[in-house]
């Protein structure tokens, strides 16, 4: 009788003591609220390593319990961009958390694809077809988006001509494409803002990127601007390839240049849009000298 009774007590123990593993969801909230704190490093305003780590570890942890949870996935490609762009400095860190992203968001992909009932073969077609198919999914859009974010962001790391050669501006324009074609509007229009710089900025190089088109790259940032105006990163890029691209057009890129500089940086992009207007400055400063 007290062997039985001991039994249950350390069963009761047991029980208590030890902790309860968190649910996916609950990592995924975790995650939210660290990332939702990424702009409370010391001094006030700057980017935290700490709240972007600790994203970072409840999004994987996330994964790490339901590997097929798409939710996690892009949320986890969306810590690793931050990451990389506004807290690693050293070039070759950059390149190996972009390359972390490109092959997560191709991994990821392809869940989607088993999940809709299709295969790898899917990535193939066209990105109409790929919209139709995985558009009713939620993470669908979010998910092409950081693909074409950080298959962009390693090309732009890796060197632009060879990550061309390699065939990355053919996948950063279909990601934009799909993204587009699914949800305009997500991310401030960030599909027309991603698909307007890729075509802005990549190479032309004949037989591999001559579909590069530099009016297609104002119109579409032209669009992004138009369906997003408060945007910053739009209105930077928009001015950046007036600058560059936009015959007789300099005037109109130095006033939206003059107007982002005075713009307040929206409180829920606090670091990206204080970064983005630092860069206008930067640009607007070398065309007045």
């Amino acid at each position: 009788m007290k062997a039985a009774r001991s039994l249950i007590s350390l069963a009761l123990v047991l029980a208590f003591s030890t902790p309860l593993l968190a649910t996916p969801a609950e990592e995924i909230a975790r995650g939210d609220a660290a990332w939702n704190r990424r702009a409370e490093g010391p001094p006030s305003g700057n980017a935290s390593a700490g709240a972007i780590d600790e994203a970072i570890a409840a999004y994987e942890a996330a994964v790490a319990a339901d590997s097929k949870n798409l939710e996690a996935r892009w949320k986890l490609l969306r810590a690793l961009y931050f990451q990389g762009e506004y807290l690693i400095t050293d070039h070759d860190a950059k390149l190996a958390i972009y390359q972390r992203g490109r092959d997560l968001s191709d991994e990821s992909r392809d869940l989607l694809f088993g999940k809709v009932g299709a295969d790898e073969r899917l990535g193939k077609e066209d990105p109409e077809k790929i919209a139709a198919r995985v558009g009713g999914d939620p993470n669908s859009a979010p998910l092409y988006f950081w693909s074409a974010a950080h298959w962009g962001l390693w090309g732009r790391t890796r060197g632009k001509i060879a990550a061309a050669r390699q065939g990355v501006a053919g996948k950063i324009r279909d990601f934009s494409q799909v993204t587009i074609l699914i949800d305009d509007e997500m991310e401030g229009a960030g599909g027309h803002r991603v698909l307007g710089r890729l075509h802005s900025e990549a190479p032309k190089l004949p037989f591999v990127t001559g579909w590069v088109n530099r009016k297609t790259a104002i119109s579409e940032l032209e669009l992004a601007v138009e369906m997003a105006p408060d945007d910053a990163l739009n209105r930077l890029y928009l001015a950046e390839a007036l600058l560059e691209h936009g015959k007789g057009r300099d005037d109109e890129a130095t006033k939206i240049l003059r107007d982002l500089v005075k713009k307040a940086p929206n409180p829920d992009y606090l670091i990206e849009e204080k970064d983005t207007i630092a860069k206008a400055k930067v640009l607007l400063d070398e065309l007045d000298d």
